[in-house]
Formats: C-alpha cells, structure tokens, sequence
C-alpha cells in the first residue's frame, strides 16, 4: 500500500514537469513546421539556424530538429544566454529562426535587414514588435502573428498560416 501512496504522489507532483515538456514539445513542432509555411529570402549559409534567445525551456526536447533539413540545408541549434551573445554571433552566423524565451520580456532590437523570423513566448511578444508569439488559450498553445512585422520584412507567410493564426496589426509601440 505505501508503494501505491508513493507513486501516486510522485505522479501527482511530476504533472507540472509532463505539462511543460508537452508545451515544448508543441512549440518546438511549430518552430520546425514554420520552414513549410514561412518563406526566407536566398541566402549563402550552410546550415538554416535556429537560434534559443534566453533561458532554454526545451532542453533535449528540441534537439532532433538536427537531424532534419529546411531549405536543403541542415538544420543547427545555437544557444544564445543574453542579447549580447546575439549580437556577438549575428557577425558571423545568420539566425533564421530567433526563439525568445519568456526570460527576455520584449522582443530584442535587431537588425530588420537580416530577415529573422523572430519568435517569442513573452505575453503580448506579437504586439511589442515581434513576429510570432505563442499564446495559450484554453489550454492550447495558440499563434499570434504580427502583419506589420512581416511586411517590414523580406519574409513571406503562407495564406494558410495566417489563418490559423490570430492577427495583430503592427505593434503597441506606435
């Protein structure tokens, strides 16, 4: 009977962690799928990056993404702590996909030119300026994409997951 009394607690208690690899598991699909309905202009990189800005909240989650193309390039993971690292490395590497974790609240002033989808998790990073943000509503993960913030930009968005999406009409900072 204590056997029981354990497991059920040690199920009880690891809900939380199951719930956020689920959400990861999620955002990190839509970061992958996001190659087949966004379109980069030509660039001369080796490898299609996708770059973690802050905290990594998906951990090995992420990492079979390197095992797969985009563009017919190998896709590479960077893992940047702070803006500073960015900038450091924007010298020599384009990010494609530039993920902000909820620990940079804003999205970050980068160049425009560089043609990075810039994804974020913060609340209202679509409506600060940033691309794509991940929302929850009702328990699901949800898009909001930022029109302005495309247009601004070399970046094309398929019809398709747009409507999929909730639009938002340029950013809060007007």
């Amino acid at each position: 009977m204590p056997w029981v009394l354990v497991g059920f607690c040690c199920l009880l208690f690891s809900q939380p962690l199951y719930a956020d690899a689920v959400e990861y598991k999620i955002k990190a699909g839509y970061l992958y799928n996001f190659t087949k309905f966004i379109t980069w202009p030509e660039d001369k990189s080796a490898s299609f990056n996708l770059c973690i800005l802050g905290d990594d909240p998906f951990g090995a989650l992420i990492e079979p993404i390197e095992q797969r193309t985009a563009f017919g390039k190998p896709i590479k993971l960077f893992r940047l702590d702070n803006i500073n690292t960015l900038l450091r490395i924007s010298k020599t590497t384009l990010c494609h996909i530039l993920f902000v974790s909820s620990s940079i609240p804003i999205p970050p002033s980068i160049h425009k030119d560089k043609n990075i989808l810039m994804v974020g998790e913060s609340e209202n990073f679509a409506r600060n300026g940033g691309m794509v943000g991940f929302i929850t509503e009702d328990s699901r993960i949800k898009l909001q994409i930022n029109r302005k913030a495309f247009q601004e930009s070399e970046l094309k968005v398929s019809a398709k997951l747009m409507e999929v999406s909730e639009l938002i009409d340029g950013d809060s900072h007007d």
